[in-house]
């Protein structure tokens, strides 16, 4: 008998916590909706407006003049990362699972080239600056495959400390910020179609929100195309961190003459699982479980969603705290969004991708 009422006071309790947890988010989420919103119905009203791009632009706005309250902060750090998720997952009822293997296997030849191309260009060009060994490694590993997550699962493994990790993030947000607005506007100059500025932004923008972002400034169908190939890219951060992990630890011992050390990483952060939900939707979509009618419907949410989710990355940039990070890590990360940008172009063209 105690022992269950013991079970049930911890059930109301535990109760008690998740409903506390969700009115934390409210605000934010209001917030966020509160841009979101307006940022679509601008767009249907000038269709060459991007909602994508207004919803990230008003959110940087809001941030930087007015500030984020600290009330709105959880709610607006679910959005950018729950709700995108959410959102990508929904994104795979746009592609047939054919042609998301179609998209995804003509690009991998692309990413692993890039990928082993940039982390070791990127580490070189860090050391030339005399950047510590750790840090340079954050920022590669950041541009070359998943943006802030694979510099968060990176982290641990080769034991950075948070001032590395903080100054990696801030590199790799400013310059994927950066390639959401200049990337549509170089696409546009160069008469890119659909299919490669796709290809390209999805293999060279840092991060996956802003990799997503960039492709539907451009079109709805460079971005589902962004998509696809970007989740191909971050299917590479499991092994890449386990590498990179040994690796450190071979260092360590060498330079220490230790033993072997338990490498430190977080399975679940090293591999992204809502691309399985975005390979389902693609499967059912193929296998014809959903009428045309709820793949509109779909479609119209997932788009909404991803305006939601860009809202969200734009209130939570604070430019304020980019100009901490130094001259030496920003021509890092300089050089590594040149050396994404070009490479992945001229590989795309070589290999005739697109």
């Amino acid at each position: 008998m105690g022992i269950h009422n013991l079970n049930s006071r911890r059930g109301r309790r535990g109760q008690k916590i998740r409903e506390t947890h969700i009115w934390k988010l409210i605000p934010g989420i209001l917030l966020v909706l509160a841009i979101a919103v307006p940022s679509v119905y601008i767009h249907k009203l000038y269709g060459q407006l991007s909602a994508v791009a207004i919803a990230i632009v008003v959110g940087i706005l809001v941030r930087n003049l007015f500030g984020l309250p600290e009330k709105g902060k959880a709610g607006v750090n679910f959005s950018v990362k729950e709700i995108l998720r959410l959102a990508i997952i929904l994104l795979g009822v746009h592609l047939s699972f054919v042609e998301m293997l179609k998209i995804s296997g003509s690009s991998l030849g692309i990413i692993t080239i890039l990928i082993i191309m940039a982390i070791f260009l990127v580490r070189y060009i860090s050391h030339k600056l005399g950047l510590p060994d750790r840090l340079g490694t954050l920022i590669a590993v950041g541009t070359s495959i998943c943006g802030v997550s694979a510099i968060v699962a990176t982290s641990p493994a080769i034991e950075a400390t948070e001032e590395e990790t903080s100054f990696a993030v801030a590199t790799i947000t400013i310059f994927g910020l950066m390639a959401v607005f200049v990337y549509p506007i170089i696409g546009y100059l160069l008469h890119m179609s659909d299919t490669l500025f796709g290809i390209w932004a999805g293999a060279a923008v840092n991060d996956t929100s802003q990799a997503v972002a960039t492709g539907f400034i451009y079109s709805d169908v460079s971005g589902s195309i962004a998509t696809v190939v970007k989740l191909t890219r971050n299917l590479f951060m499991a092994p890449v961190i386990v590498l990179l992990s040994y690796l450190h630890i071979v260092k360590e011992n060498r330079k220490n003459g230790t033993g072997d050390k338990e490498k430190k990483i977080d399975h679940k952060k090293a591999f992204p699982v809502f691309v399985l939900g975005f390979i389902g939707m693609a499967i059912l979509r193929t296998l014809g479980v959903f009428p045309d009618e709820v793949i509109s419907i779909i479609k119209t949410t997932a788009g909404f969603l991803i305006v939601t989710a860009i809202a969200g990355v734009g209130l939570g940039t604070n430019l304020a705290s980019m100009k901490k990070i130094g001259l030496k890590p920003f021509y890092a990360g300089l050089s590594a969004a040149l050396l994404m940008a070009i490479i992945s172009i001229t590989l795309i063209k070589l290999f005739k991708i697109a």
